[in-house]
């Protein structure tokens, strides 16, 4: 077994810390202390370990989706699906910021999913991404379809989501 396969075996999202300090210092520069933003984490279409190979923005996609909280309009949408087709990717999890230490799902993220597929991963970063962030910081939400959700805060959220040199 190579490393690769070893490092963050139970993942759902795997990315280099490069790509990670990347995301949020964005993430954080985009939401200027005072509102939420976010961004879709893309990985090749085929992988069978999908490791993060490209972040795109969602004021990227709809420059009006940062509106305090975050409303991105069906046209961003097929735009993203557009640029998955493109390159190759696909969508693996979404990730946007919560102020403060909370990164349950709050009951507007329950109720719409970004990518209401079963087995899509949303991921909640705290303090608008405005300071160093780590991975066991983060909620990491797991949907199940029906707007049900598996929740995993602390080392459980770790353990899906390995940011390290072997992603």
């Amino acid at each position: 077994m190579d490393m690769r396969a070893l490092a963050g075996r139970r993942s759902r999202v795997r990315m280099t810390g490069a790509a990670w300090a990347e995301l949020i210092s964005e993430l954080g520069r985009r939401a200027g202390g005072r509102r939420e933003s976010g961004a879709f984490l893309l990985a090749e279409q085929d992988a069978a370990r999908p490791a993060v190979r490209r972040i795109v923005y969602y004021d990227d996609l709809d420059p009006a989706s940062l509106n305090g909280g975050v409303s991105i309009s069906a046209g961003a949408f097929g735009r993203l699906w557009r640029l998955c087709s493109a390159e190759g990717l696909r969508v693996i999890a979404d990730v946007h910021t919560h102020p403060g230490t909370y990164v349950e799902q709050s009951s507007i993220d329950r109720a719409n999913p970004m990518v209401a597929q079963p087995g899509h991963v949303a991921i909640l970063v705290p303090h608008l991404a405005g300071q160093r962030v780590r991975p066991r910081e983060c909620g990491v939400h797991v949907y199940q379809g029906s707007h049900q959700w598996d929740s995993y805060l602390g080392r459980r959220a770790a353990r899906l989501l390995y940011v390290g040199r072997w992603a």
